[in-house]
């Protein structure tokens, strides 16, 4: 049974947002305007004269602009020839009928005989709706982009060819365990059923993609872990500075430092713009209270977004929550018994280790329209080789993904879970990635445990599932995790350079003053981390008339749109670290030509050298001069600053076609360092609140469809960036049925 409705046809209004398109339709409009005015004000033949001139103008636009205008027509006709209906589809492997509704949010929800049969629903709903997605992530972890993508992609491949991923991938595959190769075999099957209908980037590229595989799924493990914890150049940057400074100095302006050591002073040298401050790291904000759960991962942003919203039901179950593209595996979400959510462990997973033997493998990417490039790579073992040398020795990375163990994906086993107690019991089994794990139960029963395979520090191999930290059922029936140090070091230290913990502070303040709204929480922009910037700028212009002083003290604590006075803030914190600690790291520059210091415990030490009243650490007026530079460009709302958008990789081949493939920058309340977390390129990829009854809503920057011609390619934006928005409609957009298919 197919149902149509007008919620769920091709929008083909969008395709005016192509310039040739706004161009001849704003052209014609003036045309007809002026012809009318003319045939009102001026002879007859006037307007005939007008519109003669306008098509010449047209005609000339369209020569000048003909090879652009065949790329788009070009991309005009992917787009509608890839259009997708509400029609049924035969799954190899399936067993019996499935049914699945796309709800009018686009929400595909799929009810099976089995729970493998609502995986491969779900295959095809996910392949359907991503297609070049999953295409994009598998090519872009195994350095295969430049195939489809042409030349811009050779460096980019280049990279992940030296990472390893593909291999990693293939010995992961062989150690699976039935339950979890099972799953991802019933993943495939519903995936290439999907890829038998082209998406539109693949028509505009004009290739094929390849039948999806147990090992594309394992690459995307790889691809996330590599984004939640590969830390290369912090332990470049701890090295040089263990080499540069003596161990108390050293220790300092490390992550776990302490006071301002004697006689810093004299380490004081003449460089410059050596800190990175706010680089986005992955994280997100989880909390249980009672018996809710909220979670909002952060992520990169692009078009379309990183996560997607599954719900499965089969006999007697059902599961929804939210998942990564290519993975068929809730990492936030719900099954009626127990609710779950992950934050980033912030793990300390990767050495840098001296190169022993080597070995040189040589391998070529082919390049679409060009000749294949040549790609070296070094291995000592089973451990690429740095290209880059560390203050001149030869390094290799040792990091935990390359062991088959961190890909068991036993994480999933999470979903069938009924009680905390069990999904205890799961976690414990479980290695995979690093993750911290909130959990929930219908019996009131919490959990916050951290898991992954984590390597013994101190100490050799890794740690056990019962010796990895935990919180079970806390007194005040609170956890929170927010990317910081949540769990004692001692005896194992499980962190390297956590989140220094504004977020998650807040959040438990809220919390204990009765917050209960938990979206609202999601939307808090309180930004604590800037007051002591506040209090040292004020000081520091204590007896001038200013306007900066005067601003800054009537600030409200918020990261708001319309608040200039954070701007202020947000700029002077950036120009103190460069102008304060980077005269330390002059030493460090001559020993490693590349050193950045980009810590995320960058505050403690700048505002212990702030505080300091030696003036050969801080320099008398140096603060001063600071709050001048950060003013110098004017006075830009926080909303001017921080426009925040989606971009469709795509865009990169083809930037005209921005407007129609992603979502234009807007201004955004939020920093990085507030619960409320958005800045250009980095926000929350998705924002859910759930409990173990089976209740659940989600917000997405994007929506489910990568298709710029859905309905369900960006409706559910305006409730991720607005919070007073309405919430997504109710109800059924369309039904079909998935029917059993042999295999080919």
């Amino acid at each position: 049974m197919v149902t149509s409705c007008s919620a769920h046809r091709p929008r083909y209004g969008r395709l005016w947002r192509l310039p040739t398109a706004r161009v001849v339709s704003a052209g014609a409009a003036a045309a007809v305007a002026l012809a009318v005015l003319a045939g009102l004000l001026a002879p007859l033949w006037t307007p005939l004269l007008v519109v003669a001139l306008a098509a010449g103008a047209l005609l000339g636009y369209l020569r000048r602009n003909r090879a652009r205008v065949a790329v788009e027509v070009r991309m005009a006709r992917a787009l509608v020839a890839s259009r997708a209906d509400c029609g049924g589809a035969s799954l190899p492997g399936l067993d019996a009928e499935a049914r699945a509704e796309v709800q009018r949010d686009g929400v595909t929800r799929i009810e099976a005989a089995s729970w493998l049969d609502a995986v491969r629903g779900l295959g095809f709903a996910m392949g359907r709706d991503r297609g070049f997605h999953l295409d994009l992530m598998r090519r872009t972890a195994a350095g295969r982009l430049a195939e489809v993508w042409g030349r811009t992609a050779v460096p980019v491949d280049e990279h992940y060819r030296r990472l390893g991923f593909g291999g990693a991938a293939k010995a992961a595959a062989k150690e699976l365990e039935a339950p979890e190769r099972d799953l991802l075999t019933a993943f495939a099957d519903g995936v290439n059923a999907a890829l038998a209908h082209r998406s539109f980037e693949s028509r505009f590229l004009s290739y094929r993609p390849r039948a999806w595989t147990v090992e594309d799924s394992l690459l995307i493990v790889l691809s996330t872990f590599h984004g939640l914890s590969w830390n290369e150049q912090d332990k470049r940057a701890e090295a040089v500075v263990r080499r540069a400074f003596p161990e108390d100095v050293a220790g300092f302006f490390l992550p776990g430092g302490g006071d301002v050591p004697e006689g810093l002073g004299r380490f004081r040298g003449a460089g410059e713009d050596l800190v990175t401050v706010d680089k986005a790291v992955a994280g997100s904000n989880c909390w249980v209270t009672g018996d809710r759960l909220a979670c909002d991962p952060h992520l990169p942003l692009t078009m379309p977004n990183l996560l997607y919203e599954v719900d499965l039901a089969w006999p007697g179950r059902r599961v929804r929550g939210l998942a990564v593209p290519g993975l068929p595996v809730v990492l936030t979400g719900t099954n009626g018994h127990i609710a779950w959510g992950i934050t980033n462990l912030s793990a300390d997973v990767l050495d840098l280790v001296p190169v022993g033997g080597t070995e040189e493998r040589v391998g070529r990417i082919r390049v679409r329209g060009g000749q294949e490039v040549e790609c070296r790579t070094t291995w000592t073992g089973s451990l690429p080789v740095s290209p880059r040398p560390l203050m001149g020795e030869r390094v290799a990375v040792r990091w935990t993904g390359y062991d088959p163990r961190a890909c068991d994906l036993k994480f999933q086993r999470l979903a069938h879970a009924v009680s905390v107690e069990e999904g205890v019991k799961v976690l414990e089994e479980a290695e995979g990635i690093a993750l911290n794990v909130l959990m929930t139960d219908s019996a009131g029963h919490t959990a916050h445990l951290a898991t992954g395979l984590l390597p013994r520090r101190p100490g050799e191999g890794h740690l056990s599932g019962v010796q990895r930290p935990r919180s079970v059922d806390p007194a005040d029936g609170v956890l929170v995790s927010a990317n910081d140090t949540a769990f004692p070091e001692d005896p194992f230290r499980i962190v390297y350079d956590g989140d220094p913990g504004f977020r998650a502070r807040r959040i438990r303040h809220l919390l204990a003053e009765g917050a209960e709204d938990m979206r609202a929480l999601q939307h808090d922009t309180a930004a604590e981390l800037y007051e002591p910037y506040r209090d040292i700028a004020v000081r520091a212009l204590a007896g001038r008339d200013d306007r900066t002083a005067a601003l800054l003290t009537a600030w409200d604590g918020t990261s708001g749109v319309d608040s200039r006075a954070f701007a202020v803030l947000v700029r002077l914190r950036e120009v103190l670290a460069r102008r304060v600690l980077s005269p330390f790291f002059a030493s460090c520059q001559e020993l490693e030509p590349g050193f950045r210091y980009a810590f995320r415990c960058v505050d403690r030490p700048l505002l212990a050298v702030l505080r300091s009243d030696d003036s050969s650490v801080l320099p008398l007026g140096l603060v001063e001069e600071c709050v001048d530079e950060a003013v110098a460009g004017g006075l830009p709302t926080w909303g001017e600053a921080n426009r925040v958008g989606l971009d469709h990789p795509l865009a990169v081949l083809v930037p005209w076609a921005a407007p129609l493939l992603g979502i234009a920058a807007t201004p955004q309340p939020g920093a990085l360092h507030t619960v409320r977390t958005c800045v250009p390129g980095f926000a929350a990829a998705g924002r859910a609140v759930v409990s173990p009854d089976g209740d659940a809503s989600f917000e997405l920057p994007g929506g489910q469809s990568g298709h710029p011609l859905s309905v369900h390619f960006a409706d559910r934006h305006e409730r991720w960036s607005n919070p007073a928005a309405a919430a997504s409609p109710q109800g059924t957009a369309c039904t079909f049925v998935l029917r059993p298919g042999e295999r080919n």
